[in-house]
């Protein structure tokens, strides 16, 4: 009779080597939004956080704006977001 292998042994073996001719599934970007982080320096926060204030928006429609523009100056369409 052949002992099975503890759980144990399987852990110590190394991993599988991936199949290189399989491509690896997209799972990021397939609900309706996508979350982003943008990194800011507390300062430029701050400024930003000030100015949407100021003009009664979010920072979300700021950016989509301002990266909107800097699309629309390079010829390519805007973005569809608000």
């Amino acid at each position: 009779m052949v002992k099975p292998k503890s759980s144990l042994t399987r852990f110590a073996e190394p991993p599988a080597e991936p199949d290189a001719t399989t491509p690896t599934p997209v799972t990021r970007g397939k609900g309706k939004r996508v979350g982003v982080a943008v990194r800011l320096t507390p300062e430029d926060w701050y400024k930003a956080s000030e100015f949407a204030l100021r003009e009664r928006t979010s920072l979300q429609k700021l950016f989509v704006a301002g990266l909107s523009e800097l699309m629309r100056k390079r010829g390519l369409p805007p973005l569809d977001g608000e």
